[in-house]
């Protein structure tokens, strides 16, 4: 789940023309957290996910979809 997380964000992050720092900034999720994503099995925590969500304005499940 926490690649799939990881590669989903990354996609975002680049449509928006954005870097991975300002996406920490504007969540206020710590740039360690981030780029830890894809190396927990379990992936982020719900809080985690809920703040970049809201900062990328899009929803929790397009973040942890995993593309067919």
């Amino acid at each position: 789940m926490g690649l799939c997380i990881e590669q989903n964000v990354q996609r975002l992050i680049d449509s928006k023309g954005w870097t991975i720092y300002r996406l920490s900034k504007n969540s206020g999720v710590s740039l360690t957290v981030l780029y830890s994503l894809g190396k927990k099995k379990s992936g982020p925590t719900a809080e985690t996910l809920i703040k970049i969500a809201k900062a990328l304005d899009v929803t929790v499940d397009e973040l942890v979809r995993e593309e067919k």
